[in-house]
Parts: structure tokens; C-alpha cells; sequence
């Protein structure tokens, strides 16, 4: 595209209120020269950070395609048989060119620690589109007063090492000691301008980026650095680097994966029968007889087992198991797209904000929107359990030294301990208009139990079966945040995932209620999202477009 575009000072304060602007922010559009010197660069940071995390976030577009990709969540979508498009290019190439304007222009104005915590965020964004794209706009991108008006597509194996150069520029930003004459504060909704643990998050994405390329390129001495120094790194759940959303205000702030509780047609956002039937300890390979005590934090049915208080459907169902009711990946069948909006499960307290299943089994119409829940779950960009997980990875692999059992197990300790967190502290829910007492999860004799036995298969598998378990409770954890989880299976293989194409096809799926159900798989398994068609229309330097099911992202076996 070879007009010009102006940013308006403005224009960040409309991405915070909503994002209806998001629209018209293109990655050829040039939205920030010449730049206002008026524009407030704390109104652009509260906005880039908001709409990053509106874009990624499980109830996006973007989240809820690769949930379904991931078979954490299904439903009546294009993703259904892996047919996703490019969602929310434009929209994280927007957020990427307000965090240009205070790299640009922050250090001019000796505000040091803006620019550091623009630089994280940056590089964190792009190697999003890296893993989620492979080659994508980088070094060029953002560059219309030089001249560079249709930016080139840089081989994310050459972006990787300046995202790691950039998060090292920024904590030597945030390290500088010159003075700041302004420091982020409330403006900053991450960290609310806690430098620490600013620069733990950047070293902590420095450790996953160097993981995701652990089977292409050797990082033993990189990684052993990182781990050597834990304190510099997300060392406790407190420091999670996470996005908090609020409960129903004057404007409507809930997490993007609460919308289903305000929607009056349900049926995009349900929750995967093949993650449910693992969770209930039904899997023939895996985790098998081991029930979770997360389900009833994850789903939040609103009817009950037949012969219960409210066990009647509006239309028939497909998958059904007591009161959980949802739809399988790739149906065919006659009760795929019937209404059954206030029959279907819910996602629940913990992915969404929402409900915790306290078998009352009410509709959510009858509880009311604002009585269904806060909605006030925060979108985890990387927390302290996933650093973990990270870590026990590293260690099983054989990359650094150490016991990844130990390890492992103080990841799940920290699993359960997130949950509690996310519940008390974030969603809060007595305080939603229908309150409800939640019990800590962490300290349940169930979810003993079920760590010892989890631990207990650990230590019967093999290499690689270890590894499964690793990766198959990282990713059960991880379900608000699907980007990661599509990238770990596509580097690892884990967790094994419902008719996983090119492998064939299932014909019929058998429910627990015996119905047997068509379903196809005619697509195999995307190793990437295809490129914006916008993209690729008006930049004469894109590539053609790929074919999804061949394309693997630099990092890939």
C-alpha cells in the first residue's frame, strides 16, 4: 500500500475504550508519522498493552481458532477442520506500531523505562507472529519516512536473535540511571511500573524463545545461564506476567473469553469433549483413571445429569455426559448446529472468569449476565507455573542438567496454586452479582491424588512418555493462552490431540451417552495460520501464499 496514514493523538485513547478503531490499522498503513508530539505516550502504552492482549487472549479470534486447533475448546467456527484464516494480523501490527511510538520517542524524552517496557512488549509480540506466521514483516516494517513503503518478509530465523537483542536493549533501558522524567505507574496495567519484574519477564521470555529452538539450534550454554540465576527470572506466581481484565463497569472491561456469558447465541466457545474425557480420566494412553480436580473450575454446566433439577436440552445434543454438554471437532451430525444456548457447558471460572460448577446447573439467562460471573480473569502472557514447565522441558530433553522430576513437581504444585490465585485474587467471585464460594483448589485431598498419581505414571514411562506427561499437563494448564499450545505441539509432538490429520480419519465417534456421531477430518494439520490475504494483495514484497499444512515455522523438526 503506498499511501500515507496519520496518527491522531487520540488514536490511543480509542484503542483503550474499544476496539472498533483496530480496524483500519494496517501493517502497510503508516500510523505513526509524522507523530504528535502531543500524543501522550502513557495513553499508547495503557492502549498497546490492552490491545495486545485483547488479540491473543483465549475469546479472540486468534485464541479461540487455535484452542480449536489445540482441542481445548470446540465449536461452530471456520477453525472447525483446521480452516483458519490470518485473524488479528492487522490488529497485533497495530499494537506493534504504538509501541514504535515510544521507542521512538521515549529516550528523546528521558523516559528510560517506557522504551524498556516497549521493547519487551514488542519483542514478545513479534515472535508471536513468528510462531504463529513463521516469516513475517520485521525489519522493514514501521519504516514510511525512509521511504519503505511495502516492507519485506524476514525469515524468522533472523528475527529470533534481534528479539533476544531487543529484550537485552530494553533492560538496559530500564537499568539505565539516568533520571526518567516519568515512570509508568497505573498506566502500565501489567506491572503497574514494577521494574524488577519487568526485567524478569524479559529474561523469562528469553528462556522460552530459546526453548521453542531447542530442536534446531543448540542453547545448552544460553539456557544454563538463564537457570543459573533464577531470582532474574519470573520467580514466583506474584511476578507472573500476566494482563488483568475487570468486572462490568461503566465501560466493559472483562476478559475477552467471557463473552459467551453475554452472548444470546452460543455455540463458538464450547468446551472440547477430547480435553473433558482427558480431564475425566478416560484417555486409553494417557492420564488414564486419573480424575481431575480442575473440571469443575474449567466447565461450568448449565444443566444438570438427567433425573437432576433442570436436565432438559432446548434441541438435541451431540456430546453429553451428564450435565456437560458440547460438540464434536469436525461433526457431522443433525445436532451440531441446533440452538442450545442455554444447554450447552460453559467455560468456566478459571479459563473465562465465569462460573464455578457448583452442580446448581442454572441457565446462565436465568443467573443474568452480571450475575454469571466477573469476567475478571487475567490473560497470562507468561506466568510463574509456565516457567516451570519450561524448565522441567529443558531438563527431561537433556539440554541443562537437573531433576526434571523435582522440577515437574513443583510445577504442578504451581498449577494448582495459579488456579487458587486466578480465582481469589482476579475473579473474585463473591463479589459477582450471584456470589459464589469457590474452594481452594490446592488444598483439596482430590488434588493429592491426583498429583501422586500423575507423578506415579511419570516415573512408570519411558524418555518420552515422561515428556508427554510434561507437556500434556503444560498444556492443560495453559488453556486461556492457545498460542503457546499450538506452538509446544507443533515442536513436540504433545499432547496427542483428537484425529490428529495427516494421520486419517475418524468416521464416528461414540459418546458416553452412546450416540454415535459423524465427524471428518479433510484438512490436514496446520503447521501455521496462511498469511493476511490484505497482506499479500497490497504488498508487492509478501510472498505467496502458503499452503498451511506444508509451511513449518524455523523452529520445527
Amino acid at each position: 500500500m503506498r499511501r500515507k496514514y496519520f496518527i491522531y493523538a487520540f488514536i490511543a485513547l480509542l484503542i483503550v475504550i474499544g476496539t472498533g478503531c483496530k480496524k483500519f490499522l494496517d501493517v502497510n498503513k503508516n500510523v505513526n508519522s509524522p507523530t504528535p508530539a502531543s500524543v501522550n505516550l502513557s495513553l499508547v502504552l495503557s492502549a498497546a498493552e490492552r490491545n495486545i492482549s485483547n488479540n491473543v487472549a483465549l475469546g479472540s479470534t486468534l485464541g479461540n481458532n487455535l484452542a480449536l486447533y489445540t482441542h481445548q475448546i470446540t465449536g461452530r467456527i471456520a477453525a472447525d477442520r483446521y480452516n483458519a484464516a490470518a485473524s488479528n494480523w492487522n490488529e497485533l501490527y497495530a499494537a506493534i506500531s504504538n509501541l514504535n511510538v515510544i521507542i521512538k520517542r521515549a529516550p528523546a524524552e528521558s523516559r528510560f523505562v517506557y522504551a524498556g517496557i516497549a521493547k519487551i512488549l514488542k519483542a514478545h509480540t513479534v515472535s508471536l507472529l513468528v510462531d504463529i506466521w513463521g516469516d513475517v514483516p520485521y525489519s522493514e516494517y514501521d519504516r514510511f519516512d525512509e521511504g519503505i513503503l511495502q516492507p519485506k518478509f524476514d525469515k524468522g530465523s533472523e528475527i529470533y536473535p534481534q528479539l533476544i537483542a531487543l529484550l537485552d536493549e530494553a533492560i538496559g533501558d530500564i537499568n539505565n540511571p539516568a533520571t526518567n522524567t516519568s515512570k509508568p505507574g497505573a498506566d502500565d496495567y501489567i506491572y503497574k511500573g514494577n521494574t524488577a519484574n519487568w526485567i524478569k519477564a524479559a529474561n523469562t521470555i528469553k528462556l522460552k524463545l530459546y526453548t521453542q529452538v531447542r530442536l534446531v539450534q543448540d542453547v545448552k550454554s544460553q539456557v544454563a545461564d538463564l537457570l543459573s540465576k533464577p531470582a532474574s527470572l519470573i520467580n514466583n506466581e506474584s511476578e507472573s506476567f500476566m494482563m488483568p481484565y475487570g468486572p462490568i463497569v461503566t465501560t466493559d472491561d472483562r476478559h475477552p473469553a467471557y463473552g459467551d456469558y453475554t452472548a444470546t447465541q452460543r455455540g463458538g466457545q464450547l468446551f472440547s469433549p477430547w480435553l473433558y474425557e482427558m480431564m475425566k480420566g478416560r484417555n486409553p494412553d494417557i492420564l488414564t483413571g486419573l480424575a481431575d480436580p480442575r473440571l469443575p473450575y474449567y466447565i461450568y454446566n448449565q444443566k444438570s445429569a438427567p433425573g437432576g433439577s433442570n436436565p432438559t436440552p432446548e434441541n438435541c445434543t451431540e456430546f453429553r455426559d451428564g450435565g456437560f454438554i458440547s460438540i464434536l471437532f469436525g461433526s457431522n451430525g443433525p445436532c451440531r448446529d441446533g440452538s442450545n444456548s442455554q444447554t450447552y457447558s460453559l467455560l468456566g471460572i478459571y479459563p473465562a472468569g465465569g462460573r464455578f460448577n457448583d452442580s446448581a446447573a442454572k441457565s446462565v439467562n436465568s443467573l443474568g449476565n452480571q450475575n454469571a460471573g466477573t469476567g475478571a480473569r487475567p490473560h497470562e502472557f507468561i506466568t510463574y507455573t509456565d516457567r516451570l514447565y519450561l524448565e522441567a522441558e529443558l531438563m527431561q530433553a537433556g539440554v541443562v542438567s537437573g531433576n526434571a522430576r523435582d522440577v515437574f513437581s513443583k510445577a504442578l504444585d504451581a498449577t494448582f496454586t495459579h488456579v487458587d490465585n486466578v480465582v481469589a485474587n482476579y475473579v473474585k467471585p463473591g463479589s459477582a452479582g450471584a456470589a459464589q464460594t469457590v474452594p481452594a483448589i490446592a488444598t483439596l485431598a482430590a488434588t493429592k491424588a491426583y498429583k501422586d498419581g500423575v507423578l506415579a505414571a511419570y516415573d512408570a514411562g519411558s524418555d518420552a512418555k515422561k515428556m508427554e506427561y510434561i507437556m500434556t499437563e503444560k498444556w492443560i494448564n495453559r488453556i486461556e493462552n492457545p498460542i503457546d499450545n499450538y506452538t509446544d505441539y507443533r515442536r513436540t509432538k504433545y499432547p496427542v490431540l483428537f484425529a490428529p490429520a495427516p494421520e486419517g480419519l475418524v468416521t464416528n465417534v461414540t459418546g458416553p451417552d452412546g450416540k454415535v456421531t459423524p465427524v471428518s477430518n479433510d484438512r490436514k494439520y496446520p503447521w501455521s495460520l496462511p498469511f493476511s490475504t490484505g497482506e499479500i494483495g497490497l504488498n508487492k514484497n509478501a510472498p505467496p501464499q502458503k499452503v498451511a499444512e506444508l509451511y513449518k515455522v524455523f523452529w520445527q523438526p
